[in-house]
């Protein structure tokens, strides 16, 4: 039988299709082989290769959640649109934590909305009034000294759960050049800023923004007192020593005795130096 050129190619490519079928299927490992081992749990970097919102979330604000993704998920890929069976899957905040809260904040979610994101935590309209619950402290400072802090709601200012801002958000400096960090540990508790309270290193510099006259007659004295700090003497807002704190009978008790009140010669406390009297 004699075959024409076109039978013959077509001929020629069943050959070659049958080989290549033959070699793939010598090399392709048999399906037993495939399932052979037990498979390794997924790594967080794994899961992160599809799920990789979830996994920058944990990343960057996990806190205490960055652990294996299987301590809280026991299924994977189970979910099914007909049964409706994610409430089902989903780990609840139960199994791991109890009432962290107390009894009377016990909705989870409507504070920490994401929990792969545990330390991000926004203000939502629950949290905001359940501050004092925490931190009671504040709230009562807040009410027990007035001012104009008490007027604001805690976001105001914290904006984000745990964020700590920077006086400088609201108020401008007593001086320029002032840091703002020591607006708290210096002078001014933030949960009760009238109640100010000087620390020992405290910058005479802030006091010169309300008392500039007394600053800069103290500042130029050439008295002993020009060299001490304002809060060694007024170690409360708006308090007046007693001379007798730091000088205890500097003269003869006749003199005191003749003079008890120690500005009638020493007539400017911040330029004590005896001055005499213009009448």
């Amino acid at each position: 039988m004699v075959l024409s050129l076109a039978g013959f190619l077509v001929l020629l490519n069943s050959v070659s299709a049958f080989s290549q079928e033959k070699s793939s299927a010598k090399k392709s490992p048999p399906v037993s082989a495939l399932y052979s081992a037990e498979p390794e749990p997924l790594t967080p970097v794994q899961c992160g290769q599809c799920h990789n919102s979830l996994y920058n979330n944990l990343k960057n604000d996990g806190g205490r959640h960055q652990f294996e993704c299987q301590k809280c998920h026991k299924n994977f890929h189970a979910y099914s649109p007909v049964k409706n069976n994610w409430n089902e899957l989903m780990p609840k905040c139960r199994d791991c934590h109890l009432l962290p809260h107390g009894e009377k904040i016990t909705e989870c979610s409507a504070c920490h909305n994401n929990p792969h994101a545990a330390t991000k935590i926004p203000m939502s309209a629950k949290l905001i009034s359940s501050c004092a619950a925490c931190h009671s402290g504040p709230f009562e400072q807040l009410q027990k000294f007035p001012s104009k802090h008490t007027k604001l709601t805690c976001d105001s200012c914290h904006n984000v759960h745990a964020y700590v801002p920077s006086c400088s958000a609201c108020h401008k400096p007593h001086y320029e050049g002032q840091e703002f960090k020591g607006c708290a540990s210096e002078c001014h508790p933030v949960h009760q800023p009238l109640q100010i309270k000087f620390a020992k290193d405290a910058n005479a510099k802030t006091c010169n923004a309300c008392h500039d006259k007394v600053y800069v007659k103290w500042s130029k004295s050439p008295s002993k007192h020009g060299k001490v700090n304002c809060v060694s003497c007024h170690t409360k807002h708006g308090s007046i020593p007693e001379c007798g704190m730091c000088h205890v009978g500097p003269h003869s008790k006749q003199l005191h005795e003749r003079f008890p009140k120690c500005l009638t010669c020493h007539q400017d406390p911040h330029d004590p130096p005896v001055k005499q009297s213009s009448k």
